[in-house]
C-alpha cells in the first residue's frame, strides 16, 4: 500500500465518522426538540384542561344554586298551599261541628241512615230471590241438557247394535266362503310340498353320504392338528411354570432380604434407642444428685450462719399416726 492510498482511505475514514457524529448530533437535537415541544403541548393540554373543569365545576355550582332556590320556592309554595287546605278543613270542620250540634240535623240524620239501612236490606232480600230463581232455572236446564244427551246415548246405541249385527251377517259369509278357498289351498300346498320333500329326501341321502366322507376326512386333520397344538400348548405351559417359579424364587428370596433388613434396622434402632435413654438416665440421675448436694450444702451454709443465734430454720414435722396414714 502506497502513501496516497493510505491517506485517501483515511480521510474516507474520517469524512465516514464526522458524517456519523454530525447525523447523530442532528438526531439528539431533533429529539430534544421533539422532546421539548411534546412537553409543551402537555402542558397546554393540561393547562386546557384544568380550564374545562374550572368552567365545569362553575356550571354545575350555578345549577346547583338554581336548583336550590327552586327548591326553596317550591317548598315555600307547598307551605302556603298546605296552609289553605288546612285553613279550609277548619271551615269545613266547624261547619260540620255546627250542623252536628244542632238537634235537628241529627234527627234527620238518623232518619236517613235508618232509611238507607231499610233499603239495603229490601235489595239485599230481591237479590237473593232473583238469585234463588236464577239457580232453579240453570237446574231445569241442567236437567233438560241431562235428559236430552241420554236420549241421544240410547239413540246411538240403538243404531250401533244395528249396525253390528248387519256387518257380523256380512262377514260370517264371507268368512265361510274364504274358509273353503283356503281348504282347497292348503289341500293343494300339501301335495306339493309331499312331491317337493320326496324330492328333497333323495338329493339329502346323497349330499348326507358326500357330507360324511367330508366330515370324516376334516375330523381326522382336526385331530392331528389338536394333538399338535396340545403338544405345543404343554411346553408353551412347562416353559411358563419354570419361569414363574423362578420368578416366584427370585422374589420370595428378595422379599426375605428385605424382611431380614428391615427387622435388624428394626432392632437397631431399639438398641440405639435403649443405649441413648441409658445414657440420658444417666445424666439426668448425675445432675440431679449434683442439684441435690447443692441444695443441701447451701442449706448447711445458712444454718451454720444462723447457728447460736436461737433462730429456728427449719423443724422435723411429726409423722402423723392415724387410720387415713395407715
Amino acid at each position: 500500500m502506497n502513501t496516497m492510498e493510505f491517506l485517501n482511505r483515511t480521510n474516507h475514514r474520517n469524512l465516514k465518522s464526522q458524517i456519523s457524529v454530525k447525523v447523530a448530533q442532528r438526531m439528539q437535537a431533533y429529539a430534544q426538540d421533539l422532546e421539548n415541544r411534546r412537553w409543551a403541548l402537555a402542558c397546554q393540554l393540561h393547562a386546557e384542561a384544568i380550564q374545562y373543569d374550572e368552567e365545569v365545576a362553575q356550571i354545575l355550582l350555578a345549577q346547583a344554586e338554581k336548583a336550590e332556590e327552586q327548591r326553596y320556592e317550591w317548598i315555600e309554595m307547598e307551605l302556603l298551599k298546605r296552609a289553605e287546605v288546612e285553613a279550609e278543613l277548619v271551615k269545613i270542620k266547624q261547619q260540620q261541628r255546627e250542623l252536628e250540634s244542632s238537634e235537628s240535623h241529627r234527627h234527620m240524620q238518623s232518619k236517613q241512615i235508618l232509611l238507607e239501612t231499610k233499603q239495603g236490606q229490601l235489595q239485599q232480600i230481591a237479590d237473593r230471590q232473583k238469585l234463588r230463581q236464577r239457580e232453579a232455572c240453570v237446574k231445569q236446564l241442567w236437567h233438560r241438557v241431562w235428559q236430552k244427551l241420554d236420549e241421544t246415548k240410547e239413540q246411538q246405541l240403538q243404531y250401533e247394535e244395528k249396525l253390528r249385527r248387519r256387518v257380523e251377517t256380512q262377514r260370517q259369509a264371507e268368512n265361510c266362503a274364504i274358509h273353503e278357498e283356503k281348504k282347497l289351498q292348503l289341500s293343494q300346498e300339501i301335495l306339493n310340498e309331499q312331491r317337493a320333500y320326496a324330492e328333497a329326501m333323495e338329493l339329502a341321502a346323497q349330499a348326507d353320504g358326500i357330507k360324511k366322507q367330508q366330515e370324516l376326512l376334516k375330523v381326522q386333520g382336526k385331530r392331528m392338528q389338536q394333538l399338535a397344538d396340545l403338544q405345543d400348548q404343554i411346553n408353551r405351559n412347562l416353559k411358563i411354570a419354570s419361569n414363574m417359579a423362578k420368578a416366584n424364587y427370585q422374589e420370595d428370596m428378595g422379599y426375605n432380604i428385605r424382611e431380614d433388613s428391615q427387622i435388624f434396622d428394626e432392632l437397631m434402632d431399639k438398641h440405639c434407642a435403649r443405649a441413648r435413654n441409658r445414657e440420658w438416665h444417666q445424666s439426668y440421675m448425675c445432675h440431679t444428685a449434683l442439684e441435690r448436694a447443692g441444695q443441701r450444702k447451701q442449706q448447711l451454709q445458712h444454718e451454720h450462719a444462723y447457728l447460736g443465734t436461737g433462730c429456728v430454720i427449719s423443724q422435723q414435722l411429726k409423722q402423723p399416726y392415724g387410720k387415713e396414714v395407715r
